[in-house]
């Protein structure tokens, strides 16, 4: 059970590690070409007042999502709450391509990326497969990480190119994202 626990929190991480760098590396190209920023706000100016932003969000979320899910001792559903929510806040800036849509979506994002990693760092210790080899398969882990890191600007540019814009992007970040929540459900050796 510890091997299919730990392969299904490796394939949720992987998809939303994947759908968030394919949007958020995308940002500034967004914010160029699709978003209606306001009158003397250009998108490198943009992209410092939403770094912060999502920055202060993930930080918050972060502990304060660390701090329940050890209180109330769960882990599964504050993973799949928070990836879930990562998915569904895509749709933001397709619905509002405006500042303001931006602001959301990147608070939002922000909030359910830092719980998400919180959270499911704290879920991938307890299903570890054996503890003698903790630091190998956490260094396993880490290619879940580093891995849709490396490929996520190849995998933005292909549908922004291929599927006609930014649009396809978002939805496809989305949905990356929900599929990674779904992948926490076979988790059975942590609540």
């Amino acid at each position: 059970m510890a091997n299919h626990d730990f392969r299904w929190a490796f394939i949720g991480r992987a998809l939303m590690v994947l759908g968030y760098f394919s949007v958020v590396g995308y940002q500034l190209y967004i914010l160029d070409d699709l978003i209606a920023l306001p009158a003397g706000l250009n998108p490198p100016a943009a992209m410092a007042i939403l770094a912060p932003v999502s920055m202060v969000a993930v930080a918050l979320s972060t502990v304060v999502g660390g701090l329940l899910s050890d209180r109330w001792n769960r882990r599964k559903v504050f993973v799949g709450v928070s990836a879930t929510l990562a998915g569904l806040v895509m749709v933001v800036p397709v619905a509002s391509p405006t500042w303001t849509g931006m602001l959301v979506f990147s608070a939002l994002n922000g909030l359910a990326f830092g719980c998400f990693m919180a959270v499911d760092t704290a879920l991938v210790t307890l299903v570890l497969p054996r503890a003698q080899d903790a630091a190998r398969d956490m260094g396993v882990l880490n290619v879940a990480n580093a891995g849709p890191q490396i490929i996520a600007p190849f995998v933005a540019s292909a549908i922004v190119t291929g599927l006609g814009g930014y649009t396809p992007l978002f939805l496809a970040g989305g949905a990356l994202s929900l599929i990674g929540a779904l992948a926490i459900l076979p988790i059975r050796g942590v609540r």
